[in-house]
């Protein structure tokens, strides 16, 4: 019986194969995550960057 019920599933996973490589493509369905750029820093006049 446990032979039979292989064969049977073996076969049945040959014959699904070639409908499952045409199957629903679900990578559409979570959508590629982007992030923004930061934001510049504001540029003063006076401020030259070093402490004095």
């Amino acid at each position: 019986m446990k032979k039979t019920l292989a064969v049977v599933a073996l076969s049945l996973s040959l014959v699904a194969a070639p409908a499952l490589a045409f199957s629903v493509n679900t990578s559409t369905l979570t959508p590629t995550l982007t992030y923004p750029d930061p934001a510049p820093q504001p540029v003063t006049k006076d401020q030259g960057g070093i402490a004095k």
